[in-house]
């Protein structure tokens, strides 16, 4: 698949001969319009965005939820410099009660106009971005494909499909995203939550969101977080817990340096 960024074109994805890569590209197939929307522009480069202006997006988020709930559902801080942790994760149980599971939104999501959605959506991102420096990481790019489609699909990975997990990087590598609505083993060790948290969730499914490496990493996993999983009696290596990457092909060398928050992706040959 070739992609453009910015109407020039920019990369080719050649994927790997296995099913989880075969499985992503009928996927992809099958949901690709070819209207310049396919791909979450805004989302895809919201790591390019200085920390003020998305602490500005969450804020304004919250202002419409606010609105659209009709009482303060969301308290908002005083201070835009008081946004902690501890104020991340009442945002994080703030967008479970309102979005629902991946496969099964809310009552209130499925009823809620668009740009109540889309702020929805945004206290997601926004609050993804802002707990860790390491989230708006230039090494990488997560593709996000638009959750405005009518259905946004994915597929259960098979037992056997977990054996092409890897827990390093490699430089022009594609791996799946994080198909999924929640926080991850990791999120629970970054953000000092129990391992026990109930709506934590890895990654099981190949869905439409990938991440293209532009630089290695010898191990995905920091020593901090594995004495912790030690600790917790929980083992990060075991491929079937899905904390490691999935390959699904490699990329043509590319230049990312010239990326911006504002830079918009397509597929232009290969989606169909």
């Amino acid at each position: 698949m070739l992609y453009e960024i910015d109407g020039k074109p920019a990369f080719r994805i050649d994927l790997y001969d296995n099913t989880v890569a075969h499985k992503w590209k009928n996927l992809i197939e099958s949901i690709y319009v070819g209207d310049g929307e396919d791909i979450d522009h805004k989302r895809t480069f919201l790591h390019l965005s200085t920390a003020e202006d998305i602490k500005k997006m969450l804020l304004k988020a919250i202002h419409h939820i606010n609105n659209f709930l009709k009482k303060d559902f969301i308290k908002m801080p005083t201070e835009i410099d008081q946004m902690g942790q501890n104020f991340f994760n009442t945002l994080h149980v703030a967008f479970e009660k309102l979005a629902g599971e991946f496969d099964h939104p809310t009552k209130l999501f499925l009823v809620a106009p668009r740009n109540v959605q889309e702020s929805i959506r945004d206290l997601n991102y926004c609050v993804h971005m802002l707990e860790h420096e390491t989230n708006r990481d230039k090494s990488v790019l997560q593709i996000q494909w638009t959750k405005a489609r009518e259905n946004t699909q994915r597929i259960k990975l098979e037992k056997d499909e977990y054996n092409l997990t890897q827990f390093n990087r490699k430089k022009n590598e594609v791996y799946l995203a994080y198909n999924e609505l929640g926080k991850d083993t990791t999120d629970l060790w970054r953000d000092g939550l129990s391992i026990d948290y109930k709506n934590s969730k890895n990654k099981h499914y190949i869905g439409a969101d990938i991440i293209v490496s532009f630089t290695e990493k010898e191990n995905i996993f920091e020593k901090n977080f594995l004495d912790w999983c030690d600790k917790n009696k929980f083992d990060p290596f075991d491929k079937e817990n899905g904390l490691g990457l999935m390959p699904i092909g490699k990329i043509t060398s590319f230049d990312a340096q010239y990326l911006t928050k504002d830079s918009k992706i397509d597929i232009i040959e290969g989606a169909k």
